[in-house]
């Protein structure tokens, strides 16, 4: 008996997520021409700033290379 409500359980909850899924992706088509070059810009714009930051990461790296390089640096007398 426990297995057949688990079962059913399991079924609907599948179910219902394809029937959310199914809505979200109507909802997604419904999206007007402003509104879609809107949502380009913003994945453009969160490209730029994902780049940004992987160059903001390399330079401080390096930066710290450049710290670390002239404290080992013997100091002259």
């Amino acid at each position: 008996m426990g297995h057949i409500v688990l079962w059913a359980l399991l079924t609907g909850g599948i179910t219902g997520g394809a029937w959310v899924g199914i809505v979200l992706l109507r909802r997604q088509r419904r999206l007007t021409g402003e509104q879609w070059r809107l949502l380009e810009a913003t994945r453009a714009q969160l490209d730029v700033m994902a780049e940004t930051q992987a160059r903001l990461s390399d330079a401080e790296s390096r930066l710290d290379d450049a710290e670390r390089a002239l404290l080992e640096r013997p100091r002259p007398d």
